[in-house]
């Protein structure tokens, strides 16, 4: 080759190649074109430059025009202007250009959303973008937030009988929305509600929600609207002995039951020895029940978490309701204190049986004018709520409630010169909470509490010793205390409508003060017992952290996943637990959801009962040195559907076990025995439950309602108790079955029924007994008694319990005001269910004999009540 081709050569690789393979964002280009096609003009960049462009015409729209003026200037520089515009990105690949789709940006839309009329936050509402098809739910204090696409155009806003609402989201939305629905106009009673949304698409499972109207359609108990009553009309709920006494939930005891009152819990959940429930229905708002696959967020029970918010109080205008019924008054009344700023809700109920029942305690017992009987309840909330900001807004609460009864009889017979007994027993709630919204995605809970339960009764007898114009006396008192002071912040962070993350620490101090008592007989040669200032006082300190996420891990696939990890501390003992929690759904083909849950959950307080019933005289005691926290395991799993947007229906099978629980293992008194430390007087052991629930409900049109059916097995096993042998719990009940309706008649009548059935429950009755042994005593005459002897624990069972409860509602509008009338019958056809059992001996042939114990028999009740 020539050297002149060999230079010519030299200055074709010098010159063509470097603007192929040498460039780089610095490098400098001239572009002068007008109204060309972005494609045109990277064709003419290829062309005189050599940098290769890459990208899919079905993903990179190149169709845009453009003109640019562009002398000698950096390639980035150019690209930006020509491609930015059209919100098309470009990256480098090797020597080629990529050129990428616009990246959805985002936008997250929070807020609150509310009552148009009160101002009241609304739990649980829906919000709904059905392009994308992704939603969220308001928490507990009426907040959501969710992050959408910018070409989101509209949320649908929606909750249970309220209008809904359309919201425009345009890219430059900020701020916290304040979304308000107002009332449905022809807002017909609804019975049971778990959300707005479709049974299938709620990851969580073993949950029901119900409404202020749910309970409010229920029939009455001589005219109580009652909370306790409705959650026992539901499946896997016991409530014990003829529906008093207690909730026993999925084969647990009462005090695995965690019921909270806006956030505060409540270790006594009734009034008049479990007949009525604690808090007036009035005040309430919503009440969610967990019966089993818990969130972290949850721990301290075993066996069920019972969440009850209360009103907040109307921002905007007065109003309140008042009721008369045949065995209480109550009232509520709300409003501003500062329009749109703060509001309060106060209301109180007094009860007065005793009217009723002295009178018949005057002609069948014989109670002499001089002696007194009292008995009665009341309760009294107040609530304030504060907005200081649009991002802050702090509430207050407090309740007190509590039990009297009073017997006195200073009538003069054979020997008794009179008698005086009392019992009393109340709750005492406090808390404040503080909410705060940090950004659009993050919002808090602040929450302090005080809650306090105490028991007392005392008994004072005035009698004629035998051969002895003396006057002797017996006395004695007993009392019991415990108190929760706690610390609580909650986090509920939203980053992306896939995850709901929610996580936060607990701090409780724990106050034991149990079985206190003293006892005293003048005529006794027996010192008398003293223990009320030495009683087993006990601390402990309980904290907790917790997290969880609400995944949805595929379109048909989510999953809740969460861990509550608790320290408990007491008498110089730490007990640690860690507890997983996890919750499955699957969506199947035809809207069915396929769910399943195992939860891992610690209680380190227990409930130490004296009989075979559930009394307020059952102590609140700690795990101590000797006693360990006790424990559980659940295995749920089962399907729901919803059809037609009207009927629901749920299946779910479960196993649990439960293990540290406590049992007297001897045949002690509170009252005549100074037992020392009660942990020396228990035994340790474990209980198991199973069973299976399925519902059917419907929930909306003129008859709403619902039926459930449960099949359940629970049984407990105690070393050193029962030979060592496996028991049936005391509320252990093979079948239950409830049925609900709601019929609207017309505008202004709504009847109301719902029958109730379940298993006899085991009791504990001896096999044979002993007479004729003497128990001479110096101060009393001899007497004869018996000793039974007793083969195994729960070894009869009792009839089985079933009762029809009807309700009719007269309601009418008036100019000012809406009056209404209730009229009730609790256990129509008078069904003689058994509240418990007794060996009662026959006055003339003297044999004895099993009596049963009957407490609530037909009870009609009318109740009038005006709202304003």
């Amino acid at each position: 080759m020539s050297l002149a081709a060999k230079l010519l050569t030299g200055m074709l690789i010098f010159c063509f190649p470097l603007r192929v393979f040498a460039w780089n964002w610095q490098t400098k280009i001239t572009v002068v074109v007008k109204d060309q096609t972005l494609e045109q003009v990277c064709a003419l960049i290829e062309k005189e430059y050599g940098i290769h462009f890459l990208y899919s015409p079905g993903l990179v729209n190149l169709s845009e025009k453009v003109s640019i003026t562009a002398y000698n200037q950096r390639l980035k520089k150019v690209l930006e202007a020509l491609l930015c515009p059209a919100h098309i990105r470009f990256a480098r690949a090797g020597e080629q250009i990529i050129l990428l789709p616009p990246k959805k940006q985002s936008i997250t839309v929070n807020g609150f959303v509310r009552d148009a009329v009160s101002n009241e936050n609304l739990i649980g509402a829906t919000i709904y973008d059905p392009i994308t098809k992704q939603g969220t739910i308001t928490n507990a204090y009426g907040f959501f937030s969710l992050t959408l696409p910018v070409d989101t155009v509209n949320l649908f806003i929606s909750y249970i009988g309220y209008q809904s609402k359309q919201l425009t989201v345009t890219d430059n939305q900020s701020g916290i929305l304040q979304i308000q629905l107002p009332l449905e106009g022809n807002l017909q009673e609804v019975v049971v509600h778990p959300s707005s949304s479709p049974l299938q698409e709620q990851t969580q499972m073993s949950k029901m929600s119900l409404p202020n109207t749910a309970v409010k359609g229920m029939p009455r108990l001589l005219g109580e609207v009652d909370i306790m009553r409705t959650l026992q009309s539901l499946p896997g709920v016991n409530g014990g002995m003829n529906g008093a006494g207690g909730l026993y939930v999925r084969g647990g005891s009462p005090d695995q039951n965690l019921v909270l009152i806006d956030g505060s819990p409540v270790f006594n959940s009734s009034h008049f020895f479990g007949v009525f429930s604690l808090l007036n229905a009035n005040v309430v708002k919503t009440t969610d029940l967990y019966k089993g696959a818990f969130p972290a967020r949850f721990g301290g029970r075993l066996s069920s978490i019972i969440d009850i918010a209360t009103k907040e109080g109307d921002m905007k205008s007065f109003h309140g309701d008042a009721a008369i019924g045949l065995i209480s008054t109550k009232f509520n009344l709300e409003g501003p204190i500062i329009k749109d700023k703060t509001s309060f809700m106060i209301s109180a109920r007094r009860s007065y049986p005793d009217l009723l029942i002295k009178p018949m305690l005057v002609q069948d017992d014989g109670l002499g004018r001089d002696g007194d009987f009292q008995a009665f309840f009341y309760d009294f909330n107040l609530k304030v709520n504060h907005i200081i900001s649009p991002k802050d807004r702090i509430f207050f609460s407090f309740y007190k409630g509590d039990d009297f009864l009073l017997l006195e009889d200073k009538e003069e017979s054979k020997n008794t010169q009179g008698s005086k007994f009392q019992l009393g027993w109340g709750n005492t709630i406090a808390a404040i909470r503080w909410n705060r919204v940090y950004s659009p995605k993050l919002f808090s809970n602040v929450t302090a509490n005080y809650s306090q339960y105490s028991f007392f009764t005392q008994f004072e007898n005035k009698y004629l010793k035998i051969d002895s114009v003396n006057l002797s006396n017996i006395s004695g008192k007993y009392n019991s205390t415990m108190a929760t002071a706690g610390l609580r912040i909650d986090f509920d962070y939203r980053p992306m409508p896939a995850h709901t993350i929610k996580y936060g620490a607990v701090a409780t101090m724990h106050y034991f003060k149990p079985a206190n008592s003293s006892f005293e007989d003048t005529e006794s040669p027996v010192k008398p017992l003293d223990t009320l200032n030495k009683g087993m006082r006990i601390n402990g300190v309980e904290m907790s952290l917790y997290a969880e996420d609400e995944w949805r891990m595929r379109p048909n696939f989510f999953a809740n996943i969460g861990v509550h990890g608790s320290m408990f501390v007491v008498e110089g003992r730490y007990y640690y637990s860690l507890q997983p929690r996890l919750g499955l759904r699957y969506l199947l083909p035809g809207n069915w959801a396929a769910k399943a849950a195992y939860t891992h959950m610690n209680q380190y307080i227990h409930l130490l009962s004296g009989s075979a019933i559930s009394l307020p005289t059952d102590l609140w005691v700690p795990s101590t040195q000797r006693v360990a926290p006790m424990y559980s395991h659940q295995v749920t799993a089962g399907i729901a559907k919803t059809f037609e947007e009207m009927y629901e229906l749920s299946l779910e099978g479960y196993f649990k076990s439960m293990y540290n629980m406590i049992e007297n293992n001897e045949n002690t008194t509170i009252f005549n025995k100074d037992v020392g430390r009660w942990d020396e007087h228990v035994t340790v052991g474990k209980g198991w439950s199973y069973g299976a629930e399925v519902m059917w409900q419907k929930k909306e049109g003129n008859t709403t309602g619902w039926i459930g059916y449960t099949l359940s097995w629970s049984n407990r096993r105690f070393p050193g108790l029962n030979d060592d042998k496996t028991y049936p719990f005391k509320y252990d009940q093979r079948h239950n079955i409830e049925l609900v309706l709601v019929h609207q008649l017309g505008k202004n009548w709504e009847v109301s029924a719902s029958w109730h059935y379940n298993s006899g429950t085991p009791y504990t009755m001896p096999v044979s007994s002993y007479g004729g042994i003497e128990n001479p005593s110096p101060w009393e005459p001899s007497t004869p008694t018996t000793i039974d002897k007793y083969s195994e624990i729960n070894n009869f069972r009792g009839r089985d319990s079933h009762r029809l409860d009807v309700g009719i509602t007269y309601s009418k509008q008036k100019k000012r005001w809406l009056k209404s009338w209730n009229f009730s019958v609790y256990n129509v056809y008078n069904r003689r269910n058994p509240y418990f059992y007794v060996m009662d001996v026959d006055p003339v042939s003297m044999k004895r004999y099993l009596n049963q114990i009957t407490i609530l028999p037909i009870l009609p009740s009318i109740t009038y009540a005006v709202k304003f």
